[in-house]
């Protein structure tokens, strides 16, 4: 699921890089720009340009915590994984909450699309970041918690659940000091 983007076309946006600094004070305007519309996009462009430019992963992240997904547009779930692949030292818990917000939601669907979803979770749970995996199965149970299932059909949907062994470590909990940050119209 490789991406082909120009790499041409995001280098004359890449300017210097400062080691001393806030996260965007180390960068020039025009790279800010460019990372804030890649980081309200759906991820795909923005793990390419972060997998050619790995200095700037920490900025993004940082600059993350505060993301306000202007588009509204769901990110892709393989390119989020590789970002978080990518930013293993730089998990603030509202980064990590900030990009599960922007996965697909899935809280409005039925039965057979949500069995659907994760049946899709479970044949690809190679290429899917443990914190979302984690993230999707506590979101399938809230589901299954909140609708009037048949008996049955919640029987199938938690057996196939089950399966799905997520490292649940994570704590997603808004507990930490960047909970001030949490900001409602975002959910």
């Amino acid at each position: 699921m490789e991406e082909n983007y120009n790499l041409e076309n995001y280098e004359r946006f890449l300017g210097d890089f400062k080691t001393v600094g806030g996260h965007w004070e180390k960068i020039q305007k025009r790279t800010a720009t460019l990372f804030q519309v890649l980081i309200d996009g759906d991820l795909k462009e923005l793990v390419f340009v972060l997998k050619h430019y790995p200095k700037y992963v920490e900025i993004v992240c940082d600059h993350f915590r505060y993301l306000y997904n202007y588009s509204g547009q769901e990110a892709d779930i393989y390119a989020a994984s590789k970002l978080l692949y990518m930013s293993e030292g730089y998990h603030q818990k509202q980064f990590v909450r900030n990009l599960v917000r922007k996965l697909e939601k899935i809280e409005e669907l039925d039965i057979t699309s949500l069995k659907a979803f994760l049946d899709d979770l479970l044949a690809n749970h190679d290429n899917i970041h443990p914190i979302i995996l984690s993230y999707y199965k506590s979101e399938i149970q809230n589901n299954i918690d909140n609708n009037n299932y048949h008996k049955l059909q919640v029987k199938v949907l938690e057996k196939s659940l089950s399966k799905l062994v997520v490292d649940d470590t994570f704590d997603f909990s808004a507990a930490d000091r960047d909970a001030n940050l949490d900001i409602p119209y975002m959910d």
